[in-house]
């Protein structure tokens, strides 16, 4: 506990000179973590917009470990946590897992579903407490002099951690479902399958060219890779703000062998 409490005099003197208050909270139990959740996630539909700096043990298979209980809070729940926060902060939460292997919990985002965090940062695998106590200062005096998270991270934490922002991880999750669901021969047949589903939703059983011709054109439409995938899962994916790319800048990437 010494680094931590050192990180933690040094952030709470940061804030007495700079005047942003810092909360400290210890959780020992998966149960202290939802219940802590929960009350900020209230405080979060009533305005606040926390930096969540979370300081502990993590483990690839486990997830979260927490102490001095030793037991584990799996990536799965922990981001299930997270996404229930970031949609009550509007898509406004910066998020630190300050821990090994933190970024096994965002490996994957799922496009039907809000992001965790407008900004999310952590380690790939180990991360040394020498490292944390050498940079975490300095990444919260940056931010706080220049008011921008990804240039202070990249100065600091960014030489051994990785950060997703949601904006990056919308496009990313975007070109893996275009390519997945609307290109090539997983898009003919995904086309076919729909049409079966179509017909048999609609009760027809034994389908004139017209209704074929019919069913064909609505999931054309609908798997159709244009700005109007975007504008779909903007509003739930990024919980109410506007992507910042175009559909034009999703093709150029989709254009690459």
């Amino acid at each position: 506990m010494g680094p931590t409490r050192r990180i933690l005099e040094d952030l709470e003197s940061l804030a007495i000179m700079d005047g942003f208050p810092v909360f400290e909270f210890s959780v020992d139990r998966g149960a202290d973590l939802h219940q802590l959740f929960s009350e900020l996630t209230a405080q979060a539909r009533q305005g606040l917009h926390p930096i969540l700096h979370v300081d502990a043990h993590g483990s690839p298979e486990n997830g979260l470990l927490l102490a001095p209980s030793g037991e584990s809070v799996g990536w799965p729940e922990v981001i299930e946590l997270l996404r229930g926060l970031n949609v009550a902060t509007e898509n406004n939460l910066t998020s630190v897992f300050a821990l090994c292997f933190g970024l096994h919990l965002y490996k994957e985002a799922a496009l039907k579903r809000a992001v965790p965090a407008y900004f999310f940062a952590a380690p790939a695998s180990k991360i040394s407490v020498g490292f944390l106590e050498e940079h975490t200062l300095a990444f919260y005096r940056e931010v706080n002099r220049t008011l921008n998270v990804t240039t202070a991270f990249e100065e600091t934490l960014g030489r051994y951690m990785q950060s997703f922002h949601c904006q990056g991880l919308f496009f990313q999750a975007l070109v893996r479902y275009i390519r997945s669901h609307c290109m090539g021969k997983r898009r003919s047949d995904r086309k076919e399958r729909l049409v079966t589903e179509i017909l048999q939703r609609d009760g027809i059983t034994t389908p004139t060219n017209a209704d074929l011709k019919e069913a064909r054109r609505h999931i054309r439409e609908a798997l159709a890779a244009d700005q109007s995938l975007i504008d779909h899962f903007a509003p739930s994916f990024l919980v109410g703000r506007n992507a910042a790319f175009s559909f034009a800048d999703l093709n150029k990437v989709l254009r690459r062998k």
